[in-house]
């Protein structure tokens, strides 16, 4: 048995005895973790686990990667636990005798549930827990009705940090406040469901490192739809989360279709409804418009869907009913959240109106003893016409007219023809009629006659007459100025005087009109000649 002195080791140096060796791994722990009360001794507690059977940690493991023995149940110390250890540690050296007794103990002083949790601190390497760990979520997933949608999560460590992983939990947020845990996954003991059968766990599996907690939401349902959370509890970083909206959907199913007015409804001043636009069973509910030029009005209505959750919406178009709006062409356009582009879908509008009628086939050139001449009776109905009636303004239609439904034929053309017809139409609306005057002629017309001229072509041949008879007026007054010029003398070599005078002469043969006349005086005549002109 060793003596007292050399359990003590040499007194104040310290060097060689117990009391010496326990000092210089308090040093050296201090040196290493910076607080020598953080852990009484890290040699003893080592080999007081190997006693007891307690695994250490794999070595090389980085920072928070070792796991604590036994699975489930064991968690990160807490703060209170932290400090008892604290105030059980020594606050000075002990002395030689008590160094020696612990030094020669058979069995340890530590429970094996304390040696569990504090040996992964003995192992972390330098550096553990600095890094920051992170949890990758998207922020909103979009599932379907009845479809399966999966909420991914994701944990990435640092790269040179191996978090470990103790639990993971993904919480539902309530609307009215507070979570409740639906799914937990534990690295040994496996997943648990509050309510299994619709949740499932994608990647996790137990006895694998646990950094996808991805969960798959089955069968969805419109109360499936709210905030969860996806948190991983580690030792000995604590607890990261992040949070995923759960967006539930229901694609609508459209239709539209043209409404028939009632006869009571179209005969009121107010607006009526032409068209209808259902989106039935949509999540949320659908957004129905009706791009057109028309001045019409829609009054929009929602009931619940066919499923839990789902809404129908219901668009009515309204117009005054008018019959210029029968046959025409609407768009109902139904936006919703599940489309990448508006639907759209026509509708023909069927507007109920009495008829309205004209008279075709005159054209203005119906003679006596033309054969097959027809008159149409033109209608525009909504419903279609239930009768036609034929007949003039002096009562009935002459012999040679025979009415066939909608067509009037006339076998030959007669002085009877020439009167005025009339097509009466009746639906269940109501009747309207139209008239059409015939005029006669005595034979077929070659030529366009003078009724037939446009208003231009009179007014250019009476600017024509008028320029005329203003031209012949202007010559006439022209030549009689010349007629009236006064004649003039010239006296020649001997004496003889001689008139010229410049006047008309009528021309004889194609002559021209105008000549030289040469007069010569009588006392220069001969005395048989008298007055003398010469005409050239």
């Amino acid at each position: 048995m060793p003596t007292r002195k050399a359990l003590r080791g040499g007194g104040g140096g310290g060097g060689g005895g117990v009391r010496g060796r326990c000092q210089r791994r308090r040093r050296g722990r201090a040196d290493t973790t910076g607080d020598s009360r953080r852990v009484p001794s890290c040699f003893a507690i080592s080999q007081e686990a190997e006693e007891l059977g307690v695994p250490s940690p794999p070595s090389g493991s980085g920072g928070g990667g070792a796991r604590p023995p036994g699975g489930q149940g064991f968690e990160q110390p807490s703060s209170g636990a932290k400090r008892r250890r604290r105030r059980r540690a020594p606050a000075r050296p002990p002395s030689a005798r008590s160094t020696a007794s612990m030094a020669l103990r058979a069995r340890p002083a530590w429970p094996p549930l304390l040696l569990s949790l504090l040996s992964p601190l003995c192992w972390a390497t330098p550096g553990a827990g600095t890094g920051t760990v992170g949890v990758l979520a998207p922020a909103q997933v979009r599932g379907f009705l009845g479809d399966t949608a999966t909420l991914p999560c994701h944990l990435q460590p640092p790269p040179e940090q191996d978090a470990l992983v103790t639990l993971v939990t993904w919480l539902r947020r309530e609307p009215a406040g507070g979570a409740r845990s639906v799914a937990v996954f534990h690295p040994t003991q496996g997943p648990s469901f509050p309510e299994p059968g619709r949740l499932e766990f994608v990647a996790a599996r137990p006895g694998e490192k646990l950094r996808d907690a991805s969960l798959a939401v089955r069968d969805l349902r419109a109360e499936d739809e709210a905030n969860y959370t996806c948190q991983f509890a580690m030792f000995p970083e604590g607890s990261r989360s992040a949070s995923t909206r759960l967006r539930v959907l229901a694609q609508p199913q459209n239709e539209a279709e043209s409404l028939e007015v009632p006869l009571s409804r179209w005969l009121s001043p107010e607006p009526v409804p032409v068209a209808r636009c259902i989106s039935k069973g949509g999540r949320p509910p659908a957004r129905i418009s009706w791009p057109s030029p028309l001045n019409e009005k829609a009054n929009e209505s929602q009931v619940p869907g066919p499923l839990p959750g789902t809404t129908t919406v219901i668009s009515l178009l309204t117009l005054t009913s008018s019959s210029q709006e029968d046959g025409k062409n609407v768009t109902c356009q139904v936006e919703h959240e599940s489309f990448e582009e508006p639907v759209q879908l026509p509708v023909k509008l069927t507007v109920l109106h009495p008829p309205e009628v004209s008279i075709s086939g005159y054209d203005d050139d119906w003679y006596l003893g033309r054969s097959e001449a027809t008159l149409s009776c033109d209608v525009r109905s909504n419903p279609e016409p239930t009768g036609y009636d034929w007949s003039t303004t002096r009562g009935p239609l002459p012999p040679s007219a025979v009415a066939q439904g909608s067509r009037l034929l006339i076998h030959t053309v007669d002085d009877l023809i020439n009167t005025t017809f009339i097509c009466r139409v009746t639906n269940t609306l109501g009747t309207s009629q139209a008239e059409l005057t015939v005029l006669v002629r005595a034979g077929p017309s070659g030529e366009p006659s003078a009724a037939s001229w446009s208003p231009t072509t009179i007014a250019i041949l009476t600017v024509v007459i008028v320029a005329g008879v203003a031209l012949l007026v202007f010559l006439i007054y022209f030549l009689r100025s010349r007629n009236s010029r006064q004649a003039s003398y010239e006296p020649s070599a001997n004496g003889v005087s001689v008139m010229v005078e410049l006047r008309r002469v009528r021309g004889v043969g194609g002559s021209p009109p105008w000549g030289l006349g040469v007069c010569i005086p009588p006392t220069h005549a001969p005395p048989d000649l008298g007055k003398c002109c010469l005409g050239f």
